[in-house]
This record gives C-alpha cells, structure tokens and sequence, in this order.
C-alpha cells in the first residue's frame, strides 16, 4: 500500500518527465553552450570536456537524449511506486545542474 504522497508524486509523473527534458536536457545544454562561448568559464567533467573536444558540443544532445531514453525504459521496468523516482529524480538533476551553471555564467559575466 502506498502513501497519498506517494500516490500524489505519481499522478504528476508525466510533469517529472517534462521537467527532466526541460531541465536535463535542454537547460544543461543551453547553458552549457552559453558558458563555453565564454572565455572566462570552462568545463568542469573531464569527459565532456574529452567529448566536446573530440567530436564537438553538439554530441552532447544525442549522449543526454540516450540517458533520458534508457531511464525512461528503466522506469518502465522498475515496478511502482519506485519507478516515480526515475524521473523525479532525473528532473532534480537537471534543475541543479542547470542552476549551476545559470550561476557559473552570471558570476563570469559580472
């Protein structure tokens, strides 16, 4: 039996999937691009940076669209109510990350 939280998190399941696009997907990348056009700010992940200069920024979107289908795809496998937390916490990732680098960029810039 779950919980009315439990059960409230999983009636939104579809917005968590939509913040993690929105967040851990185009978020990170537009602000990752943002702050590599700086000269200021520099990539922290030594296998991005290794990604990007190897085969380009633009490698990036397939590489997260990738993540994002085989959570999706975990998620689906991972029985309820657990499975919520895939994107749930994927979402949360990527509003993180995204702020972060958000922040990166303003204190580079000011």
């Amino acid at each position: 039996m779950t919980s009315d939280s439990i059960d409230a998190l999983g009636d939104l399941r579809p917005l968590w999937w939509y913040g993690a696009v929105a967040f851990f997907v185009v978020g990170d990348l537009a602000t990752t691009l943002v702050g590599l056009r700086l000269r200021t700010v520099v990539e922290a992940s030594p296998v991005v940076v290794w990604l990007v200069d190897s085969y380009g920024v633009w490698l990036v979107l397939p590489l997260k669209l990738g993540v994002v289908t085989g959570l999706y795809v975990l998620s689906r496998v991972v029985p309820r109510p657990h499975s919520i937390g895939v994107p749930l916490g994927l979402c949360a990732l990527g509003v993180v990350v995204t702020v972060w680098n958000g922040a990166v960029i303003v204190a580079a810039v000011t």
